[in-house]
């Protein structure tokens, strides 16, 4: 007798503890201090606090999915998303966290809800039974149909699916092809605002008014199908393939550059010179410091990402040059902290660092040190050897290689500023001349009959920079004077490059 009321009260106990949950996602939204980052304000603090820190996919991930499982309204959470990893970044992850979240919701009303709402509207249903029917013909295209077009909410459709006789597989495939066009669109709206929050361009204004305008077209396509006579059930593949062109076209973006760079004019470089000013001691950097505290190299390395890559080829040439310089630097730096402290590389990397010769603390034994994209600059990722090789250094001004730092003692050091394009002719002199008076990287020497000019190895291994080694000793000439200008134009004069030190140019510890 006991085991036949438990069967008869079990499925009601656990469409109580259904019950539960969702009351507690309510509350939790709206009753507790997680509520006041569903707010306006809130979500403004939470994207703060996310940018710039290494984990920010996990925790958002965990977080949407999370609210989606207890029925807490996650669009706003979206517009979080777009907002703080732009449009491509944004909705994989919205996507990944959105489907995490309705399959929870789908498991948890499967499991605890469907037996008690079945009984209560009563097996002999005629309701239920003509249900039955339409979800077995029409169950993946109904509820595809449903989550391209936003008839019914999002959590509702999660839990009322559950309900159903809806297999798992079925669900999961509709909804995981079902919510990416909206989530594409509502992410492209959240860039898009930014964007338009952030400047006041006329191509920021015409994605924000491209955005808005196709999140009114998603609001009223049930209308304009209803008024068009169209069978939603049918309608499945003609929606995709709208919905496809225009996300496609979200993504491409007006000018065509990459969709999840904020365009804005060339960066005054302000910020990267507050970074110099404390960690570089010259000729050496505090990474300790800078790992430490990386705000506001992360802030300056945001402006490099968002900078349009057309208000970067029609700035000036020593705008541009000056630019790219920094970049160079900034991602230097990047590359070091993003390691540090730096450990001794692995495998086959380690036996060719110790091949080289390379010490245990030098870049080289981060994997890709200089090959692989890992600095967002204008619009994608790129390398340290494109920005040096591929774009400075075409730009035909031999004086960047006393300025570009490697994060070595053998490079010319930083400085505790960062370069400008009004300044820039003068940094690059007195970059130069801080290279001649440094017996680190140029010296004369005389032992008996015989002179040699010793240089620094960076400028052997880029003489064609320069013309070759004839155009090294007269480039370097130009700023020498009395006995050293003698040396080096003297064609019997030896000229010798020092031995390059790749240990991280790290202060003293």
């Amino acid at each position: 007798m006991a085991e036949v009321e438990a069967s008869r009260t079990g499925p009601f106990v656990k469409l109580g503890i259904l019950v539960l949950i969702l009351a507690g996602g309510y509350l939790v939204a709206r009753a507790t201090p997680v509520g006041d980052y569903l707010t306006r304000e809130g979500i403004g603090a939470a994207i703060d606090r996310l940018r710039g820190n290494a984990w920010a996919p996990v925790i958002f991930v965990a977080v949407y999915a999370t609210a989606t499982a207890l029925a807490v309204p996650g669009a706003i959470l979206t517009l979080a998303g777009g907002a703080v990893f732009g449009f491509w970044w944004g909705t994989l992850y919205n996507s990944i966290a959105a489907n995490i979240g309705a399959n929870a919701a789908f498991v948890i009303a499967r499991s605890l809800g469907r037996d008690a709402v079945r009984r209560l509207i009563g097996k002999d249903s005629k309701v239920l039974n003509k249900l039955d029917g339409i979800v077995a013909r029409h169950g993946f295209r109904g509820l595809l149909t449903l989550r391209l077009i936003p008839l019914v909410p999002f959590n509702a459709l999660n839990f009322g699916s559950g309900l159903m006789p809806l297999k798992w597989r079925t669900y999961a495939v509709a909804t995981l092809v079902g919510i990416l066009p909206g989530t594409a669109i509502y992410t492209f709206f959240a860039d898009a605002l930014l964007q338009g929050s952030q400047e006041a361009s006329r191509d920021a204004l015409v994605r924000l008014i491209l955005a808005g305008a196709l999140l009114v077209l998603l609001s009223f396509l049930p209308a304009i199908l209803k008024r068009l006579n169209v069978r939603l059930p049918g309608m499945s593949s003609v929606v995709v393939f709208l919905s496809t062109a225009v996300v496609s076209t979200a993504g491409l973006g007006v000018s065509g550059s990459q969709a999840h760079a904020t365009a804005q004019e060339l960066p005054d470089h302000t910020a990267f010179t507050g970074v110099l000013a404390e960690v570089v001691v010259e000729p050496r950097v505090d990474y300790a410091k800078l790992a430490g505290s990386d705000a506001g190299l992360r802030s300056y390395l945001a402006q490099l990402a968002a900078t349009d890559p057309g208000a970067v080829a029609n700035a000036s040439h020593d705008d541009r040059l000056a630019f790219w310089i920094n970049a160079y630097n900034a991602c230097m730096l990047k590359r070091v902290i993003d390691n540090y402290p730096i450990r001794k590389a692995g495998g086959l990397q380690r036996i060719r660092n110790a091949a080289a010769g390379r010490p245990d603390n030098s870049v080289w034994q981060i994997r890709d040190v200089f090959t692989g994209a890992h600095c967002d600059v204008a619009g994608r990722e790129r390398s340290q050897d494109e920005i040096e090789h591929e774009i400075v250094r075409p730009m035909g001004d031999p004086r960047i290689h006393f300025a570009v730092n490697c994060a070595a003692v053998s490079c010319p050091p930083l400085i505790a500023r960062a370069y400008l394009g009004e300044t820039l002719h003068k940094q690059l002199e007195e970059r130069v001349g801080s290279f001649m008076s440094d017996s680190a990287h140029f010296a004369v020497t005389t032992e008996g009959d015989e002179r040699t000019v010793h240089v620094n190895k960076v400028l052997d291994w880029f003489k064609e920079d320069f013309g070759d080694h004839a155009g090294v000793r007269e480039f370097l000439a130009g700023y020498a004077d009395g006995l050293q200008r003698e040396a080096l134009r003297d064609p019997g004069t030896k000229l010798d490059f020092i031995d390059y030190d790749w240990t991280l140019n790290d202060t003293p510890r």
